[in-house]
């Protein structure tokens, strides 16, 4: 009996406690509030309503939406509304249905009509069927929440909401600040207003030299390829650049050393040689000319020896007199560059004028009717005597050209072979 009584006793807890669930259940669904239940015919935005969701009338709480039934294209909302808010209810309200916040939850709207708050229509009553808002207002209104319900799933409301947050707190106490910001803004887009088409042309040319880097892409890009590959063999070959830049260390230290020994002799050396630098720069002009004068001279001398005999030409010209009292001996012509018809000259050589410190100043002229002025056997003997140990031949056995050749030069004369 005690156990069957104990199991009565944990029944009747169990049954007690179910009750008091219910009934707090009961009491927070309002079941034993008095109500005046009425019906809203909504379109799909319907769906989007929570039950319990709030119903106001100028703002102020009237009711709450019981339950939401949906058959796919409309939906019907079942409200209960305080009575003692009802007789203030016309019977011909529209609903809107509109969201709390930006990204709060959505609530029913009542709308009386819009002729005035003293309504003809009877107050609303339990039963009435109402509908949502169809006028023109409430039409765009109700577009304005489709339109904004993808956008608002799209940017994630939490986290937006949270951004908000943070922004408008950011923001508490700054409004002199950032009023001030807007002025100095204002100020510089009115200064820059000016500028205007100017900053549009710039706008414009850069465009232009965009589309000229979109045409070099290309070769940008091989170019920056190369560099790869560049730095990629840099990089291979770091030990050998290493090497190489130890060692123009060292030969840049080298060089240092030199130049501080020999820096003062290597200035005067420039200094010394720059006069003679400036003379062969001021001839340089016949350069080529004597150059081109050699290598036909080389070819004269090779028909002059063809065939192993010597083809000459001797011609005796007056010597060219001695220098007089208060005459000096002197390089002084100032005539400059002259090829002197090189590398093809006269023959025989016409008469030049130097200034060498003499009165006749310069060669002599060419004797006429070819006088014979060498060749005699006291000359022959003579420049024998002279050219023999150079020949390494005795001077009996001095062939007679020599005397012809050497003969004028000794005693100064000028002797031209062709």
């Amino acid at each position: 009996m005690r156990t069957i009584r104990l199991r009565l006793y944990g029944i009747a807890f169990v049954a007690v406690l179910a009750l008091l669930l219910s009934l707090a259940v009961a009491v927070y669904q309002q079941a034993f509030t008095p109500v005046v239940r009425i019906t809203l015919q909504a379109d799909r935005l319907g769906n989007q309503l929570d039950p319990r969701a709030d119903v106001k009338l100028r703002g102020l709480l009237v009711g709450e939406v019981r339950s939401v039934h949906a058959d796919g294209t409309k939906a019907t909302l079942d409200i209960a509304l305080n009575p003692q808010y009802v007789h203030f209810i016309p019977a011909d309200v529209h609903a809107r249905l509109l969201p709390k916040t930006l990204f709060g939850e959505k609530f029913v709207d009542l709308v009386p009509p819009a002729r005035s708050a003293q309504s003809s229509a009877r107050p609303i009553r339990a039963g009435d069927v109402i509908t949502q808002d169809r006028t023109k207002v409430g039409i765009e209104l109700q577009q304005l929440m489709n339109d904004l319900l993808p956008l608002l799933r799209t940017v994630k409301p939490g986290e937006l909401n949270a951004t908000l947050s943070a922004f408008a707190t950011a923001l508490e106490g700054r409004g002199d600040r950032i009023g001030d910001n807007l002025t100095r803004v204002d100020s510089y887009l009115r200064r820059l207003n000016p500028h205007l088409p100017s900053l549009k042309e710039d706008i414009s040319r850069f465009a232009d030299v965009a589309e000229v880097y979109g045409d070099a892409a290309p070769d940008l890009m091989r170019i920056l390829r190369n560099t790869v590959t560049t730095s990629r063999t840099l990089v291979e070959k770091k030990d050998q650049l290493a090497a190489a830049l130890r060692t123009t260390a060292t030969v840049a230290g080298t060089a240092q050393d030199f130049l501080d020994a020999n820096g003062d002799r290597l200035i005067t050396l420039g200094q010394v040689s720059r006069p003679t630098l400036q003379l062969f720069a001021r001839y340089s002009p016949e350069y080529p000319c004597l150059l081109d004068g050699l290598v036909r001279q080389e070819k004269a001398s090779e028909e002059a020896f063809r065939g192993g005999e010597m083809r000459i030409t001797l011609e005796v010209v007056r010597p060219q007199s001695a220098y007089h009292p208060g005459e000096e001996p002197r390089y002084a012509d100032k005539s400059g560059p002259n090829c002197r018809g090189l590398p093809d000259p006269r023959v025989p050589a016409p008469h030049i004028k130097l200034n060498d410190g003499t009165s006749s100043g310069g060669s002599g002229d060419a004797l006429p009717g070819g006088v014979n002025v060498s060749a005699t056997e006291v000359e022959q003997r003579a420049v024998g005597s002279l050219v023999a140990p150079v020949m390494g031949v005795p001077a009996d056995e001095v062939p007679p050209v020599a005397t012809l050749l050497f003969g004028p030069l000794a005693r100064g004369t000028a002797v031209s072979v062709a």
